[in-house]
C-alpha cells in the first residue's frame, strides 16, 4: 500500500479520494432510501475498486479498475456464498488461500497499485462472517456489483471532462487543478510473473503468514481471527518490493487510535445520516493519506469499517479490544516473516 504512484502524490490523492468518497456516498444514500443500510458493507467493499487507476490514461485505467473490481467482486460473492451455506471453517480457509494466491499473482501481473490483495481478503472474510439468509444471496451480490460498476464509471468520468475542456491542466484555477493530473503511468501486463521466484515467495509468505496468524488468533480464543489474517496481508511487502517494519508498526498505532475514536462515538448512538457522513468523510481521508501518512489513513479506515458494522451489530468495548489484539498478532507475524530479509541485508552491509 505504500507504493507511490508516478506524478504528484498530492494531486493523485485528491482525485482518488474524491471519486472513492463520492462512490461510497451514492451507494450509502441509495441503501438508506431503500431502508437497507444493513447492506452497507457490501457497497463499501464494491466501492473500493475506485482506489485503483492512479494517474493512468483512461483506456488503461478502464482495464486496471475493471480487473481490480472483478477480483474484489469475486471475493465478495465467495464470502456471501460461504456465509449463506454455513461453510465449514476448512472450506473458508481454502477459499481464502485461493483468493490470496490469485490476488498476489494477478495484481502483480497487471501492475496494480496497491499490489497486495488486501481489499479482496477483507471483502471475503467479512462477508463470510456476516450472517446471510440464503434468499438474499442475489440481493447482496447485486448491491456489491452495482457499487463496483458505479466505482468503475466514476473512475473514468474524468475522460468526459477532459474531452469537453481541452487545456484543463494549464487553464484551470488552483482549486480545480489537483483534479487534472498528468496521466503518465502505463503499467505493462507482465506475463513473466508465473516464472518469477519473487512472486511465488510473496505467495508463500502470505499463505504462511495467514495460516500462522489465524492459528494464533484461534489459540488465544479470539472470535474474529480473520482480522489477524487481514493484517498480515496488509503488512507483508508486495512481490518485488522491500519489506517495511514501519508499515507494521504504523498499522497498530493507526488502528489503536481509530478504535479509540469508535469507542468515543459509540455511546452517542448516532442515527444513520451522521454515520453516512462519517463514513464518506473517512473514505476521503483514508485515500488522501494512505500513500504518505499510512498510520493516519488507518485511523480513518478503522472508523469507517466499524461504522458500517454498526448497522448490523452492536459495537462494544470487548469487540474493539479484540480488533486491536488481532491487529497486533497480524503485525507481529508480518514482522517475523520479514526478519530474514533484514538479516540478509545486514550481512550484505557487514
Amino acid at each position: 500500500m505504500r507504493t507511490k504512484p508516478a506524478g504528484r502524490p498530492w494531486v493523485h490523492g485528491v482525485e482518488v479520494a474524491t471519486r472513492t468518497a463520492v462512490t461510497l456516498g451514492i451507494v450509502l444514500v441509495a441503501l438508506a432510501c431503500a431502508g437497507r443500510l444493513d447492506l452497507a458493507s457490501y457497497g463499501m467493499f464494491g466501492a473500493f475498486c475506485a482506489v485503483y487507476g492512479f494517474n493512468e490514461p483512461y483506456r488503461v485505467r478502464a482495464r486496471t479498475v475493471g480487473v481490480a473490481g472483478a477480483g474484489i467482486l469475486v471475493a465478495i460473492v465467495a464470502g456471501i456464498l460461504l456465509s449463506a451455506t454455513s461453510a465449514p471453517l476448512a472450506v473458508t480457509g481454502v477459499v481464502t488461500l485461493l483468493v490470496l494466491v490469485g490476488g498476489v499473482v494477478v495484481n502483480t501481473m497487471m501492475g496494480l497499485v496497491p499490489a497486495p490483495p488486501f481489499f479482496d481478503v477483507i471483502a471475503l472474510l467479512i462477508c463470510a462472517a456476516i450472517p446471510t439468509p440464503p434468499g438474499e444471496v442475489g440481493l447482496r451480490a447485486g448491491v456489491a456489483a452495482a457499487a463496483t460498476v458505479l466505482a468503475w464509471l466514476l473512475s473514468l468520468s474524468g475522460w468526459v471532462v477532459r474531452r469537453a475542456w481541452p487545456g484543463h491542466a494549464e487553464t484551470s484555477s488552483r482549486v480545480f487543478r489537483p483534479f487534472f493530473k498528468d496521466l503518465s503511468r502505463v503499467p505493462v501486463v507482465d506475463r513473466t510473473v508465473l516464472r518469477d521466484p519473487l512472486v511465488w515467495r510473496a505467495v508463500a509468505e502470505n499463505v504462511a503468514g495467514a495460516a500462522l496468524a489465524y492459528a494464533i488468533g484461534v489459540a488465544l480464543g479470539g472470535a474474529h481471527p480473520y482480522w489477524a489474517v487481514l493484517t498480515v496481508v496488509c503488512v507483508i511487502a508486495p512481490a518485488r518490493a522491500r519489506p517495511s517494519a514501519a508499515h507494521a508498526i504504523e498499522r497498530v498505532i493507526g488502528t489503536a487510535v481509530g478504535l479509540g475514536v469508535v469507542w468515543l462515538l459509540e455511546p452517542l448512538r448516532l442515527q444513520p445520516a451522521p454515520i453516512i457522513v462519517i463514513m464518506v468523510v473517512c473514505q476521503f481521508f483514508t485515500q488522501l493519506f494512505v500513500v504518505n501518512a499510512y498510520a493516519l489513513a488507518l485511523v480513518f479506515i478503522t472508523v469507517m469499517v466499524f461504522m458500517s458494522m454498526s448497522f448490523i451489530m452492536p459495537i462494544t468495548g470487548p469487540l474493539l479490544l479484540e480488533r486491536l489484539a488481532e491487529t497486533a498478532i497480524g503485525s507481529g507475524v508480518g514482522l517475523l516473516l520479514m526478519a530474514p530479509d533484514w538479516f540478509r541485508a545486514r550481512l550484505r552491509r557487514a
